[in-house]
């Protein structure tokens, strides 16, 4: 077996690392060594992602941590031994450290406590050990050897024998849990309060591998190449996680950038997207982990396993959170031109696809899933594009008309927009009555010379108040929604987005 050329302490400077400091010297030999009986896996996010496995041995009467950089973790597949590199021996003490190490220092990066437990060695000798953990998420036996030809990098290679854990329970079915809309902001210590996220809703399945799963059940892992890798920011097997996609616009949501996002299929597009309009992912639940449904957990503890689990960075965080003050958090969304707050119910469980009062969201403006019915004709320096959209909901009747949106349009969008306008023109008005028969002054210029579509695109809005005569008050055009059909953009579903009944 190589000697290595240098230990533990010869690799630190701890004037600067909050790692804990060596009282041995020298490295232990893993094959006659006296095995103590704990041991600690960590996940450490430095230049790459890498496991560290640690099993308690003596170095005479003091235990260390014999370790090995393990890259893809410890194999839990029979027949695919994975890369197990022998390092140098750390302090019994490093069991318990999670933490930082900060730039510029060996290993820097952020480093957690993947599992730990007691084990016991099966097998101990020249090139050979095969041990047995009992950890929270590791439980079984494996075996290690170290072959001839790797023997001069201490390269060794770790084989699964056996599993002794419990088979996994099947995951809750891919529909997250929804909000129902409250008026006013309130303060409850049985509740807390987050931020309401200006994103897209999407569940994330993290395995070996990612795919994000539209509030539709559609995967739209394809469209946000930079959140491929998020799993690897879980301290976890396998989990669910329940967030938002944003994009951040001076350090806020922007669904209007997001926008630019969201209908792009084309790889090269996408690519050329991230660039500019780079999004994250803010979680805020867990559905599943380690092969465990959660979702009966009550709200506060899903919460703590998240904050265990996310190890944040510039692509993944977790959504802030308060007990109680629902009022201070809510002035707040407001200073920050946020959409507002959701206040969840403390003890309650996740209802899968269900809208509870368990969860409430308080908003500051509202916003509404409209169908676009129409278009007027641009004048000025819209000319070459169009003035305003013309919306509608459906109710028992059909396609009601509630009003012109004329604003919150970007150059981009008032590009893009036309053309699929154009594509599903017709001749014939959609809307139940023809809205260019209403008095003139009621929409100024934006019913003259109006333009029908058939109702297939669905658009979202922000809007200020719904009129007793069911039309929106200061309608401002936020982006398209390709994750919901026309018939679900509803009358009822706008008087409950607009808090309450107007009629």
């Amino acid at each position: 077996m190589a000697e290595k050329t240098r230990d533990y302490t010869d690799k630190r400077r701890f004037d600067e690392t909050p790692e804990p400091a060596a009282t041995f010297s020298g490295n232990v030999d893993v094959t006659s060594a006296r095995p103590g009986e704990s041991f600690m896996i960590h996940q450490h996010h430095a230049t790459r992602l890498h496991f560290d496995l640690r099993l308690e041995m003596f170095n005479g009467d003091t235990p260390v941590l014999a370790s090995w950089a393990v890259p893809k973790n410890l194999p839990l597949t029979k027949g695919k031994p994975h890369l197990a590199v022998h390092v140098e021996d750390h302090p019994f003490d490093y069991g318990q450290f999670s933490g930082t190490i900060p730039a510029g220092n060996y290993g820097a990066g952020e480093v957690r406590i993947f599992d730990s437990g007691t084990y016991e060695v099966l097998e101990q000798e020249p090139g050979k050990l095969t041990f047995r953990l009992h950890g929270k998420r590791f439980d079984g036996e494996w075996h290690m050897i170290l072959p001839q030809k790797m023997s001069d990098k201490d390269e060794w290679l770790v084989f699964f024998r056996k599993s002794y854990r419990p088979e996994a329970e099947a995951p809750p079915e891919l529909k997250p849990m929804m909000a129902t809309l409250e008026r006013e902001a309130f303060d409850d210590d049985n509740w807390v309060f987050e931020p309401k996220w200006d994103g897209v809703r999407a569940l994330a399945v993290c395995e070996r591998e990612t795919m994000l799963v539209s509030r539709n059940q559609k995967n739209m892992t394809a469209s946000y190449p930079e959140l491929h890798r998020l799993h690897e920011r879980l301290v976890a097997l396998d989990a669910i996680v329940d967030g938002e996609v944003v994009a951040l616009h001076r350090g806020r949501p922007s669904f209007e950038k997001l926008q630019s996002r969201i209908n792009l299929q084309n790889q090269a597009q996408v690519a050329q997207a991230m660039k500019s309009i780079p999004v994250s992912f803010i979680v805020f639940d867990v559905l599943y982990m380690d092969g465990r449904r959660l979702v009966n957990e009550p709200v506060e503890r899903r919460r703590e396993l998240l904050e265990e689990i996310v190890v944040p960075n510039g692509r993944i965080q977790v959504s802030q959170a308060v007990v109680g003050e629902g009022r201070v958090l809510s002035e707040a969304a407001k200073a920050q031109n946020l959409e507002g707050i959701v206040a969840k119910r403390m003890g309650s469980p996740y209802r899968v696809g269900k809208r509870t009062r368990e969860w409430l969201k308080i908003k500051v403006t509202y916003d509404a899933d409209i169908v676009i019915g129409g278009w007027s004709p641009g004048e000025g320096t819209r000319s070459s594009s169009f003035g305003a959209l013309l919306a509608g909901v459906f109710d028992d009747e059909g396609l009601r008309f509630i009003g012109a949106v004329g604003t919150g349009f970007t150059d981009r969008s008032l590009k893009e927009l036309l053309p699929r306008l154009k594509e599903l023109e017709s001749d014939k008005c959609p809307f139940i009555d023809d809205p260019t028969g209403l008095p003139p002054s009621r929409f100024g210029k934006a019913l003259r010379n109006a333009r029908w579509c058939e109702p297939r695109q669905v658009a979202i809005v922000e809007f200020r108040e719904l009129t007793s005569g069911l039309r929106l008050r200061a309608p401002s055009f936020k982006g398209l929604r390709t994750d919901k059909a026309p018939e679900e953009c509803t009358l009822e579903a706008l008087i409950e987005a607009a808090g309450r009944d107007p009629r």
